[in-house]
């Protein structure tokens, strides 16, 4: 697949939903430890500010969508100086503040699950938070796929696991390559900014329309029109790791998921991944993630 965002987000198999409508009344403050699984929502009805771990606040408007691929620490409040009552996940509507009175914020949130031999690239690869205002262009479309999103998870239609699995890699896709104008703005590095650079987006397609081919910096650097120093210096500020890490990040990705799923001979994994023996990979491998492969495959 060459097309590098949708290659990784197929590698990280996204399934298992859990949605539901938030809901607020009056001052309330609330507090989310912090858990691996990637969250989303967007807001139904008023305002409310969220204050996440490591990433600071932003008042959330009807419409916005706030996509986090991995769920740090987080605060949800009408007023960010009332003391956060902590609060645990759970897959049941839930109403803040006034019990009594109607909702003046409503929300759909959500979690679901990456293949965790993966999850992990994909925290290095993309922003903390994604924002998404409703005035945004393209915001609708996120907004159409969450009610789906919400509307299928709540039911229990036939083929309901598949819809869902299928839906959230296309809210992935639609959320991950949306260029908001305030991130835009920002010096970012990851996926995303490496792919807004046209010379760097080329280059990553052929990493992964080729994984196997044996990459030198200074054919990259060619291939991008860019002097060998200019193009590794630029890769690693817009991406956030030097080309070569991000081979070999993508080359063990993709053995992961073939150990885990289909266990192929290892020379068959070596040689999809760009290794000239077994050994060569199962060296690679090993000192990469820590475990040899036939361990990991089992």
């Amino acid at each position: 697949m060459s097309d590098p965002l949708a290659s990784i987000i197929t590698l990280l198999r996204p399934q298992t939903v859990l949605s539901k409508i938030v809901s607020g009344a009056g001052k309330w403050s609330i507090r989310y430890a912090r858990h691996e699984d990637p969250g989303f929502c967007i807001l139904l009805e008023g305002s409310c500010f969220l204050d996440v771990d490591g990433i600071g606040v932003v008042e959330l408007r009807e419409g916005d969508f706030v996509l986090l691929p991995e769920t740090p620490g987080f605060r949800m409040a009408t007023d960010l100086r009332m003391r956060p009552r902590l609060v645990t996940p759970t897959d049941r509507n839930v109403h803040h503040g006034d019990r009594s009175a109607p909702p003046t914020m409503r929300m759909l949130g959500g979690y679901f699950r990456f293949e965790r031999a993966n999850a992990q690239l994909l925290v290095k690869l993309l922003p903390a938070m994604i924002h998404i205002r409703r005035e945004e262009e393209g915001a609708s479309r996120l907004q159409r796929l969450v009610e789906l999103i919400g509307d299928e998870a709540t039911a229990d239609r036939a083929g309901r696991d598949l819809i869902l699995e299928r839906l959230v890699q296309v809210l992935l896709v639609e959320a991950l390559r949306f260029r908001s104008t305030s991130s835009a703005a920002r010096e970012e590095h990851g996926l995303l900014a490496g792919l807004s650079d046209p010379s760097l987006a080329r280059i990553l397609r052929e990493i992964h329309v080729d994984v196997a081919r044996r990459w030198t910096v200074a054919e990259l650097a060619r291939s991008a029109g860019m002097s060998r120093a200019v193009f590794a210096e630029r890769f690693a500020r817009r991406v956030g790791m030097p080309p070569m890490q991000y081979l070999l990040e993508w080359r063990m990705a993709i053995a992961k998921d073939l150990l885990l799923h289909e266990r192929p001979p290892l020379a068959d994994v070596a040689e999809k991944v760009g290794y000239q023996s077994a050994s060569a990979f199962s060296t690679a491998f090993t000192r990469t993630t820590g475990t040899a492969p036939r361990d990991y495959g089992r």
